[in-house]
């Protein structure tokens, strides 16, 4: 079964990540390509704010860098 359809529904809105991410700052968080990224809301200049499902961590990541979860 693809983990993407798993049933997210408590988790908000979920994304995927495109590509690797290291953290720059220590209020973003780093993630590998294909990890989901839970609980997500938008801020403004193109970044937004979520957990890293695989990590738990929470914080700061590019929009530019995640992609909507078809879920």
């Amino acid at each position: 079964m693809d983990p993407i359809n798993h049933n997210y529904g408590s988790l908000g809105r979920v994304y995927k990540a495109m590509f690797d991410y290291e953290a720059q700052d220590d209020d973003e968080v780093s993630f590998q390509d294909g990890d989901l990224i839970i609980n997500v809301s938008n801020i403004d200049g193109g970044w937004m704010t979520g957990e890293v499902q695989r990590t738990g961590q929470v914080g700061m990541l590019p929009a530019n860098y995640v992609q909507l979860a078809n879920i």
